[in-house]
């Protein structure tokens, strides 16, 4: 393999193996979780740089599901366009666009709008966190209705693939993990 040939992932097809990993950019201006004109000039330039396979940032499914306030966020339709229009700009550089879904779990320092975030159990990420309300049943139901809401939304925006968000201490890793996770 060279580094500028041709390369198949799967059924995925890409001008190069160059992939640029997930980078969060906290460039959201009104809390909305909604792409702007920065995304879309950052996520372009990285297509016209030849890069084979860009992956957007970490993008909540839930607004207390982003990081902070300034994250993407993919759980409104109106979040659905912006995104399409940077979909549409990085393939007519004719470079590929996956998003990576995320869901902060305890660490989400989101606060305009999210007066209760959410964890497997009620156990604060350090004393600079706020302490999350465990998560029941119906609880962890809402939020695999909300990656599978985001997911069917990143699919309408045009993406080429999706990519679940599941280390660094968000929600996913969590759950796995006995310091976060004391649940019976």
């Amino acid at each position: 393999m060279k580094l500028f040939e041709p390369i198949t992932l799967g059924t995925l097809s890409l001008k190069n193996p160059l992939i640029m990993a997930p980078m969060c950019t906290y460039s959201v201006n009104q809390h909305d979780g909604i792409a702007t004109d920065f995304h879309l000039a950052h996520y372009t330039a990285r297509a016209i740089g030849n890069v084979g396979l860009i992956i957007v940032e970490a993008t909540g499914i839930l607004p207390e599901g982003r990081i902070t306030d300034d994250c993407l966020g993919l759980y409104d339709d109106a979040q659905i366009e912006p995104l399409a229009r940077i979909v549409r700009a990085v393939h007519a550089r004719g470079a590929k666009i996956a998003i990576q879904l995320n869901h902060a779990g305890r660490k989400c320092t989101a606060t305009d709008g999210i007066d209760t975030i959410y964890g497997p159990s009620a156990i604060a990420y350090d004393e600079s966190y706020r302490q999350p309300e465990a998560l029941d049943e119906a609880g962890i139901e809402r939020i695999i209705t909300a990656f599978q809401a985001s997911a069917k939304r990143a699919l309408a925006a045009g993406f080429d693939g999706i990519e679940i968000h599941g280390a660094h201490g968000y929600l996913l890793s969590e759950f796995v993990s006995p310091l976060s996770n004391q649940r019976s």
